[in-house]
């Protein structure tokens, strides 16, 4: 076997056999040799086809020892060149300027590495392209067979988009939605220019933005300026509500029958398009060649729904599968060439942290560069973000950033590539349904909350109570399990396998969604973490929530008294008629105010969530402006944001080291966003850089985790926890690495045995999975893992326990009680 990937040998006899030879022999004219170091990204791109850049070092003699290889690489490359390089490419290439070719080369090479990469795949689909004995066919023949062939074989792929939509009038995109907001409106009739344009779109929660987006989308589509959309959120339960929305109307977006995909975590998980690329069946082995075909990478690849979406016409997803595009990830190429020529559709864009918005900045300038454009949504948007995000935009486009200037809100900003640095910015309404003011009751005692949740529930009121970290949450639930009847109690968070997740959110929405009745409704508090905060159709007659930034305390309060309704909770008929439950109230816990805090006046009240919103002086900041008893939507938001996001925040000296750790947290993580993330002008290259695999590149910092999978014990053998198809996918769910970085072993040879078996079946064969097999106990479903071993350390097991009701749980080994310091969820 081999000691260098068959790509990267490619690399290798491009670099030491063939560049001199085109040199030499002229291929592209006189000036071949100054067109070389273009050549050369070309050649990186197409021989960096298993997903990441050739590994550069080694020599030829190295690798190829026989006389006979010199002679059949030449023989092959001459057949090729008489096949791909035709006359008048070669005369359009001779006629290049040597420097600006180099650079386009370079630019080109990242999304022509993706091509690259499904050009393989395809090719090695043995149902498109079966193996053909030495019968004497000879090459021409073959080259006109295999061009029919792979006309089959990209029509059946899926990944060519179908024609778009003619354009359509708004009601006819939303039968349900017959009058527009006025958000909506400017969306279907703001001018749209030739080539790339951002679009920035401000309106409270609950105003249509989305609706507004896909208007946008639409118009882009319908114009020939797009072939499609990704929609990014900022967690999966964002994703499921908008695919849930997205999907009664996209197809209206398209002439011909389109794929909607999910990526974030299988929620639906359907292997149509992945057998579409590459049919499962035998794969094809070579004992000769230590490397993976590129039917298992292929398989491998496409099983995981999460990238699946990058390559369907229509997506929707976290915002992390974007990001992976820019990312020093293996098959970053592949993503970025999905979002080609697509609408790329951030939500809840506001929610990105200092890392994440590094990654998001360098994602807009390859996406602008290779004229794709943007559609950013938020109710809560700072305006250093949003000068920061057209900066980026703007980068792409090599042009000077347009300037955003806070002036009104609702604001709806536009600027295209062709807009000569000026950047459209129109005030609209928000709808009158949206318009509201909200009293709020600030409370530093948290048994004067509890019991005010209960007497809201004995009044028959339905309560959502939003905690900063799951511990806080679990707390909380464990609390009123003494107090209330099971089913009228509910806890919500990321600490659930995929498919107790799901059918917690489903419930959720059941009880609380718009269409929940009164008596669903009637007397039921929901627990929950920042996963109901964002994109769910949720409605409460109450909200309480932990001291959160002031962003966060909005988007809580935009899922109180939501939806219209009678005193009696019932859904009114006629939207437009006023809520009849009274001004709606947001309770705060919040630590006890002063004016002179101390660096631990958070951490004192609310210890766990310390971690999780690190500035304090933001939180305090927060509080201050809380302070007034109520705010008014639309028309405080601006205020209320740039007063704590602003660069005129003031804050008290008490947290001045607080607010600097912090502060130089974000400028950490921005400069580890840097390090990350790709340099469009460099090209597809290693230079150095380690090419993780996705499961390890970061696409958010803070404590690494693992991706964990459940397993129980079943006659001698691991079955996943959940028994349905795909149940290993719906077992899963994610823990910090340093308490579950690895499988622990099994005691005994068959226990381990069938351990090894089960992570066989995991995808990559278990290698980025952290399995947890779980036996039934006097405590429940117990089972271990190995945290992170500290250095010259011997790695400790951690004791966990899962229930359905409650999520895992981190034991105390010693007394079996569950852990008291569980991780924040951030």
């Amino acid at each position: 076997p081999y000691t260098l990937r068959h790509d990267s040998l490619g690399m290798l006899a491009w670099r030491e056999l063939l560049r001199d030879r085109v040199i030499d022999e002229a291929w592209f004219g006189e000036r071949s040799e100054d067109l070389a170091d273009g050549l050369d990204a070309w050649a990186a791109a197409c021989t960096g086809h298993h997903g990441q850049p050739p590994k550069p070092g080694d020599t030829w003699t190295q690798h190829f020892t026989r006389v006979e290889d010199r002679g059949a690489v030449l023989s092959f490359v001459a057949l090729a060149r008489g096949l791909f390089l035709d006359a008048g490419l070669v005369a359009a290439i001779a006629r290049q300027d040597p420097p600006s070719f180099h650079r386009a080369s370079c630019e080109l090479s990242w999304w022509l590495a993706g091509l690259a990469v499904l050009a393989d795949w395809l090719g090695s689909n043995t149902g498109h392209f079966p193996y053909r004995a030495a019968d004497g066919l000879a090459p021409g023949d073959y080259w006109t067979l295999a061009l029919e062939q792979g006309a089959r074989a990209v029509d059946a792929s899926g990944v060519v988009p179908p024609d778009a939509a003619p354009a359509r009038h708004f009601a006819d995109l939303f039968p349900g939605m017959p009058t527009p907001s006025p958000l909506q409106a400017w969306a279907g009739s703001t001018p749209l220019h030739d080539g790339p344009q951002i679009h920035l779109l401000e309106d409270v929660t609950g105003a249509g933005k989305t609706e507004a987006a896909l208007m946008l989308t639409h118009r882009l589509m319908a114009s020939g300026r797009a072939d499609g959309f990704f929609v990014a959120l900022p967690t999966m339960a964002t994703a499921n509500a908008m695919y849930g929305r997205i999907s009664a109307s996209y197809a209206r977006l398209f002439a011909d029958p389109a794929s909607l995909v999910l990526a974030h975590g299988q929620r639906t998980l359907v292997e149509d398009f992945a057998a579409s690329v590459l049919p499962r069946g035998p794969l094809e082995g070579d004992a000769r060649q230590a490397d993976e075909t590129a039917s298992v990478r292929c398989s491998a690849w496409l099983a995981d729904h999460n990238k699946r979406a990058l390559l369907s016409p229509a997506g929707v997803g976290t915002i992390d599968q974007a990001l992976l595009a820019v990312l020093h990830s293996k098959h970053q190429s592949l993503r970025l060439f999905g979002l080609l020529r697509k609408v790329l559709v951030v939500d809840e864009v506001h929610a990105c942290d200092a890392y994440m918005q590094g990654v998001l900045e360098v994602l807009l300038t390859f996406h602008a560069r290779a004229g794709g454009s943007a559609v950013l949504l938020s109710a809560t948007l700072p305006q250093r973000m949003k000068q920061a995000f057209l900066k980026a935009f703007a980068c792409g486009l090599e042009q000077p950033a347009p300037r955003a200037e806070a002036n009104g809100y609702p604001l709806a900003s536009r600027w295209p590539a062709d807009a000569a640095g000026a950047l459209a910015q129109t005030v609209v309404p928000t709808r009158a349904d949206m318009q509201r003011r909200v009293d709020v009751r600030c409370f530093d005692a948290i048994d004067e909350v509890c019991a005010g949740i209960l007497a809201a529930l004995q009044a028959g009121d339905c309560v959502c109570w939003v905690r900063n970290t799951v511990a806080d949450a679990v707390a909380a639930h464990a609390h009123f399990s003494a107090r209330l009847p099971a089913d009228a109690l509910l806890l919500f968070h990321a600490r659930f396998t995929l498919h107790d997740r799901l059918a917690m959110e489903e419930r959720v929405l059941a009880c609380f969604g718009k269409q929940g009745t009164a008596a669903l409704r009637r007397g039921r508090l929901l627990i929950a973490t920042q996963v109901v905060e964002q994109s769910l159709d949720v409605d409460f007659d109450l909200v309480v929530t932990d001291l959160a930034p002031i962003d966060r305390v909005i988007q809580r309060a935009g899922r109180l008294r939501r939806h219209r309704r009678a005193t009696d909770s019932t859904l009114l008929a006629d939207p437009a008629a006023p809520d009849q439950r009274g001004t709606p109230v947001l309770w705060v816990l919040t630590p006890p105010w002063t004016e002179t805090p101390d660096e631990r006046w958070f951490k004192a009240s609310l210890p766990k969530a310390a971690a999780v919103y690190p500035h304090h002086g933001q939180l305090w900041l927060t509080a201050r402006a809380l302070r007034s008893g109520s705010f008014a939507m639309p028309h405080d938001a601006r205020t209320l944001i740039e007063a704590v996001f602003g660069d005129e925040a003031d804050i008290p000296s008490g947290l001045d080291a607080n607010a600097l750790a912090a502060e130089g947290q974000g400028f950490a993580a921005q400069t580890q966003a840097q390090m990350n993330t790709l340099n469009l002008d460099q090209g597809y290259r290693r230079d150095g850089i380690d090419w993780w695999s996705e499961a390890q590149t970061p696409s958010r910092l803070g404590d690494a985790s693992s991706t964990v999978t459940l397993a129980r014990w079943e006659a001698g053998r691991l079955q996943p926890w959940v028994d349905r198809p795909h149940g290993w996918a719906y077992s899963s769910l994610r823990v910090a690495e340093r308490l579950a970085a690895a499988t622990a072993p099994a005691g005994g040879a068959l226990p381990q045995a069938a351990l090894d078996a089960a992570l066989a079946e995991l995808p990559s064969g278990g290698r980025w999975t952290v399995l947890l097999p779980l036996v039934h106990t006097a405590q429940g479903w117990v089972g271990e893992t190995l945290a992170a071993a500290r250095p010259g350390q011997v790695a400790r097991r951690v004791v966990w326990r899962y229930d359905e009701r409650q999520g895992l749980q981190r034991l105390d080994s010693a007394g079996g009680n569950p852990h008291t310091t569980e991780d924040p969820e951030a």
